[in-house]
């Protein structure tokens, strides 16, 4: 062998050796773009985390103070408003966040939402008079109305197709773990101790959103380029821009599409109006701003109206399915059944349960799906409220001897499967099913229907209970949840792994099916 020979055979790489560095590389790539996006849903995940923490209060506040002897004290009626006005003023915050969200963007409208919860979990601490307990619930109540809109648009705007789901699902499930947080502070300390450590929470929420990017799709729909680009080089890994130049070009195509939709919108208005005077096409864009009335009709489009139906409508059957009506009533209606645990030990262990439904979600939703989960969580649902039903009718009706493991069985076997999909997947659609153009406002409307649907559900817990006894009320919220199967095998399409332009697609061609 001559010496050219040795020297080629040296320098020579070892075969495979370039593509398995290549694999190596596009591995660690993966890596950093899953890490920059789970970094980003950590961050706006400490409001969820907030928001988890607040719908805990009044269980804790009224816990403390219903006809306290000492301190703050408050009888039966007061009791009941702190219970129910947080949910009354939800849907204003939902309101004036579809409104804002839009002009402020999704990173300052979540920053934004920190003041008054700050406010209002110092207000609690500070509280010398029931007034100042429901002015901090109106707060909280608002804050938690406002903030919904916001974090499930971000969502849906930042993330892949491969893991929007999954991340979505940790984002729902943090709201959980705000509820066991609370609970093991109320046990740990006073109420108002408790409510002081919580003014932790949106301190470290502000300062963690205020390290992420804006949403590069708001940004191209605010004409702001550069900043998009430099949003998705953060989101996708912290790359250069020639990494992500197809993906970047396919969010300008879907952005530029969508403001197409509606100047073409705005052109067939001006064509129809008594002020079209035959000018170019080119010079409709300076002619006319579109109007309140014109935006009112391009919202009420089928794009934006099916979608919005189908999450309205599972909205209501969550709250049916999940006995949402019985959550304030809970202490009573398990010594009514006898369940054999005391009341703390039943709120830690019911959060316990919905946080393990929630990591079970997670872990199943890239494998089988929103609609198998969601279908199989309604139908456990169901069953475990026909069966609460079905032995409540049993014991009081017949007299037969109770079986105190039997409810706690089915309540466990309820709160394991309320987060295993019935919860959660209706939020993920909320953050995905919607256009680009109406998202703010169609986010923020979902929210205010599942806030409505929360509220009367509640409130009516008891006419229902008068009317048909405690075993009428478990079977009619299980005849609902049945319903409420059949209507999701019917009109629930799969979204998981679709990118939203293609979820967008779907939802237009089952709008040229109908017409």
């Amino acid at each position: 062998m001559d010496n050219t020979t040795v020297t080629t055979a040296i320098n020579e790489p070892e075969a495979g050796s370039l593509l398995n560095a290549s694999d190596r590389t596009s591995d660690q790539n993966k890596y950093k773009r899953i890490l920059s996006q789970v970094s980003a849903m950590t961050a706006q995940s400490l409001l969820m985390l907030d928001l988890g923490m607040m719908i805990a209060v009044p269980t804790i506040v009224i816990g403390a103070l219903h006809n306290a002897k000492e301190d703050l004290s408050l009888d039966d009626d007061q009791s009941s408003w702190l219970g129910s006005i947080m949910l009354l003023c939800q849907p204003l915050g939902c309101v004036i966040s579809g409104c804002l969200q839009g002009v402020l963007g999704r990173k300052q409208s979540m920053l934004l939402v920190n003041l008054p919860h700050l406010a209002a979990w110092y207000l609690l601490y500070a509280a010398t008079s029931r007034w100042m307990l429901y002015t901090a619930s109106i707060i909280m109540g608002i804050g938690i109305g406002f903030l919904e809109a916001p974090m499930m648009s971000y969502i849906g705007e930042i993330s892949e197709p491969e893991i929007r789901g999954m991340l979505s699902t940790f984002t729902n499930s943090v709201v959980v773990l705000g509820h066991l947080l609370e609970f093991v502070l109320g046990c740990m300390f006073s109420w108002r101790v408790t409510m002081l450590v919580s003014c932790l929470v949106p301190v470290v929420a502000t300062i963690s959103i205020s390290l992420i990017p804006e949403s590069p799709i708001w940004l191209l729909m605010k004409g702001r380029r550069d900043e998009a680009l430099s949003s998705l080089r953060w989101l996708r890994g912290w790359v250069s821009a020639e990494d992500v130049r197809e993906e970047f070009h396919e969010l300008e195509l879907y952005c530029q599409a969508s403001k197409n939709e509606f100047k073409s919108f705005l052109e067939a208005k001006i064509k129809k109006s008594s002020r079209y005077t035959g000018l170019p096409d080119s010079e409709f864009a300076t002619q006319s701003k579109p109007s309140i009335a014109n935006v009112i009709r391009d919202f009420l489009r089928p794009g934006i109206l099916i979608p919005l139906r189908l999450v309205v409508i599972s909205f209501f059957f969550y709250h049916a399915a999940s006995l949402t009506a019985m959550r304030p009533y809970m202490i009573e209606i398990f010594t009514r059944l006898e369940v054999p645990l005391t009341p703390k030990t039943l709120t830690v262990i019911s959060a316990v349960l919905q946080g393990t439904g929630a990591m079970t979600c997670i872990c199943l939703l890239r494998v089988v799906g929103k609609r198998v989960l969601f279908l199989v969580s309604m139908t456990s649902c169901a069953l475990c409220c026909l069966l609460l039903g079905a032995y409540t009718y049993s014991i009081t009706q017949h007299q037969w001897s109770s079986i105190p493991t039997i409810p706690l069985l089915l309540f466990c076997t309820l709160y394991f499967s309320i987060n295993l999909g019935v919860s959660p997947i209706p939020w993920l659609l909320v953050s995905e099913v919607f256009p680009t153009r109406g998202r703010e406002m169609a986010t923020g409307m979902c929210a205010v229907s599942f806030y409505i649907f929360a509220f009367l559900a509640s409130k009516t817990w008891l006419n229902l209970q008068s009317l048909v006894e405690l075993y009428g009320c478990f079977l009619f919220y299980g005849i609902l949840a049945v319903i409420g199967i059949v209507y999701i095998f019917i009109c629930l399409p799969e979204t998981e792994g679709k990118t939203l332009a293609e979820i967008e697609e779907d939802f237009a061609r089952k709008k040229r099916q109908i017409s």
